[in-house]
């Protein structure tokens, strides 16, 4: 009997070492490293909106693996999907942007600026020392704002909890040293308001961050047209 008690012991001593190996793999130093986290998104009403902002996704979703990421927006029925990915090994952002079967792409240095914020650009930080828990995430403030005097202000609430490395190389926050999971953005003209409702540990597969064959290179302005025009 001592040695079943013994056996059974060791048993579970080494399913909470697995467990906890397996859990370690996803974080270092506590800091997830590996996973996805979902946005929701609201619109705030505004004058001279596009009708597109009706058939808008109510979600976006982030994952992450590595420093590199990939961003996901789809709209109404699958009919067109915007896509960030960020290959933090080659320092190049790519937009990915396909309406039916119609399928562009755009390449540049993490260092330009993001691409969809023309309406966003020269930002000025200011932190604060407010802070905010989001899905179980202590979160900082930031206040984002223009040169201009009427210039439009952001409230950004970012976390050092979760590990990935200049995670702001995609949006007009690049400054920022930590990930957002409070914000909002003007986006192709189109305010949001984005906060995370939920965040996983979990496997991310590398396939994620590929890009795809079929998409058709275009310059920004290229691709900025064609969405304007697809907006209206």
């Amino acid at each position: 009997m001592r040695n079943t008690k013994i056996a059974v012991a060791l048993a579970l001593t080494a399913l909470t070492v697995f467990a906890a190996i397996s859990c370690n793999s996803l974080s270092h130093f506590g800091r997830l490293t590996q996973g996805r986290i979902v946005y929701g998104i609201e619109y705030p009403k505004e004058e001279g909106q596009p009708i597109l902002v009706t058939l808008l996704p109510p979600t976006m979703e982030l994952k992450f693996k590595e420093n590199n990421t990939v961003i996901n927006i789809t709209g109404f029925a699958n009919m067109f999907n915007l896509k960030y990915i960020t290959d933090s090994h080659t320092h190049t952002n790519y937009t990915l942007f396909r309406v039916m079967n119609q399928k562009l792409m755009y390449k540049a240095d993490t260092t330009e600026k993001a691409f969809g914020y023309d309406q966003m650009n020269n930002l000025t930080l200011t932190y604060t020392d407010d802070t905010l828990t989001i899905c179980g995430y202590k979160c900082h403030k930031a206040i984002a704002k223009g040169n201009k005097p009427d210039s439009e202000s952001y409230d950004l609430y970012y976390t050092d909890e979760i590990a990935i490395n200049r995670p702001n190389t995609n949006n007009p926050f690049k400054q920022l040293d930590g990930v957002l999971l409070g914000f909002q953005v003007r986006l192709h003209g189109i305010s949001m308001i984005m906060r995370a409702i939920e965040i996983k540990s979990e496997e991310v597969d590398d396939s994620e961050f590929n890009i795809p064959t079929d998409f058709k290179q275009v310059t920004y302005s290229e691709l900025q047209d064609f969405i304007n025009d697809y907006m209206k």
